[in-house]
C-alpha cells in the first residue's frame, strides 16, 4: 500500500497532488518504477488503448462455402501434418536429450552448440516454420548483445538456429526443458532465475551483474539476446525498449522478427502455457517468418539510454512494418486484469 487515505485540508491536497504528479512524472519515462506504481501511471482509458499491442486476431473464415472447404484441410492437418511434426520433434528430441550429455561431459563448448542449434532448426520443422533470413547475423569478437522484438518463445528458437545459438534470460523450470536448461543453455552461458524468488530476480535486474557477465570473452561465441520489450507483443506492434539492454556499454545488435499472420496468429498468450502454443503451431499449414539482420549500432555521444533504446526500436520497427506505441511492458499485467482480452 503506497498511499493511506488521510483526510487533508484544500491546501494539503494540492500539496499532495502535486508531489505526487511530479513523483509519478519522473519516474513514468523510466524502467525502474516501483511494481506498485504501475498501476498509477495508465488510466483505464489508456490501458483501452493498448490492448491492442497485446489482442490475438487469427484469421477467421467469413463465409459458409469457405468454412466447408476448410474441413478438408482440417482434416490434414490434424490428422496427418500434426503427427508427422510430432513424431519428428520427438526423434530429434531424442537425439538431442541422448547426445547432449556427451558434448557436456566432454566439456566442448563446440559441441554443445552445435546440438542446440540443430535441435533448434528441428523444432523449427516440427513447427512448420519457413524461415527467410535478411542479412548476416553479426558475429563479434567484443562485448556486445542481440536485442529483437518479441512474440513468442520461438523468437529465441529462430535466432539460435542460425549460425550459431544465443544465450538468453529466461525463468527457471523443471522437466525436459529444465534439463534443456541446466545442461544445454546454461553451458552456453544464458542466465535462468525463479521467478517466485525475489533476491534471484532483484540480483538478476542489477545492470553490473549482466554487464560483468557479457564482458566475459568466453561469452562472446553465444552472445545473449534481450528482448527489450521486457513481454510478447502481437507483432503489429512495438511498444517501449526497456533501458536494461542500452545501459551496458557494449555494442548492440538489433534483430526484426516478423512472422505472417495469414497462417495463423503468431501472438503467444503466454496465460495459455507452452504446449497449447507448440500444439497450435503444429496444426496450422505453415509457420512464415523473416528475421531481420541490422548492422549493429553503438550510442552516440548526444544520446542517453533513453533516446539510445528509442532508436534502435525505431530501426527494428521500420525494418518489418511495426508500429510504435509508447506503452510500458512491466504494466501488462495490470492491464490484462482490467481489460479482457
Amino acid at each position: 500500500m503506497l498511499l493511506q487515505e488521510v483526510p487533508l485540508s484544500g491546501t494539503d491536497k494540492s500539496s499532495v497532488c502535486t508531489i505526487a504528479s511530479e513523483h509519478i512524472k519522473k519516474y513514468a519515462e523510466s524502467d525502474s518504477l516501483p511494481t506498485e506504481l504501475y498501476k498509477s501511471i495508465y488510466s483505464q482509458e489508456q490501458l483501452i488503448h493498448y490492448a491492442k499491442c497485446f489482442a490475438s486476431d487469427p484469421p477467421q473464415s467469413t463465409w459458409l462455402l469457405q468454412k466447408i472447404l476448410d474441413i478438408p484441410g482440417v482434416l490434414v492437418r490434424y490428422g496427418i501434418l500434426f503427427p508427422l511434426r510430432l513424431a519428428t520433434l520427438s526423434a530429434a528430441s531424442i537425439a538431442f536429450f541422448t547426445t547432449l550429455p556427451v558434448a557436456v561431459a566432454a566439456n566442448s563448448n563446440y559441441m554443445v552448440s552445435t546440438l542446440v542449434k540443430y535441435y533448434c532448426k528441428a523444432i523449427l520443422v516440427s513447427l512448420g516454420t519457413v524461415v527467410e533470413y535478411n542479412g548476416e547475423k553479426p558475429h563479434l569478437t567484443e562485448p556486445h548483445v542481440f536485442v529483437a522484438n518479441h512474440t513468442s518463445y520461438l523468437d529465441f528458437i529462430l535466432l539460435s538456429a542460425n549460425r550459431f545459438p544465443n544465450a538468453v534470460v529466461m525463468a527457471r523450470h523443471g522437466g525436459a526443458l529444465g534439463f534443456l536448461q541446466n545442461y544445454g543453455l546454461n553451458f552456453l552461458h544464458s542466465m535462468t532465475f525463479d521467478r517466485s524468488n525475489m533476491e534471484e530476480r532483484r540480483l538478476l535486474s542489477e545492470r553490473q551483474v549482466l554487464k560483468s557477465h557479457v564482458m566475459n570473452p568466453n561469452t562472446w561465441p553465444n552472445p545473449m539476446v534481450i528482448f527489450p520489450e521486457g513481454t510478447c507483443v502481437n507483432n503489429q506492434y512495438a511498444i517501449r525498449f526497456q533501458k536494461g539492454a542500452f545501459q551496458l556499454g557494449v555494442k548492440v545488435c538489433p534483430v526484426g522478427i516478423k512472422y505472417n499472420r495469414a497462417w495463423g496468429d503468431p501472438y503467444w498468450d503466454t496465460r495459455k502455457g507452452f504446449l497449447y502454443y507448440g500444439f497450435y503451431r503444429m496444426t496450422r499449414w505453415i509457420t512464415p517468418v523473416k528475421v531481420v539482420y541490422i548492422l549493429p549500432q553503438s550510442q552516440t555521444e548526444d544520446e542517453n539510454f533513453a533516446d539510445y533504446g528509442e532508436r534502435v526500436r525505431k530501426t527494428i520497427a521500420d525494418s518489418i512494418g511495426l508500429k510504435i506505441e509508447d506503452f510500458n511492458g512491466m504494466a501488462k499485467r495490470d492491464l490484462l486484469d482490467k481489460i479482457n482480452l
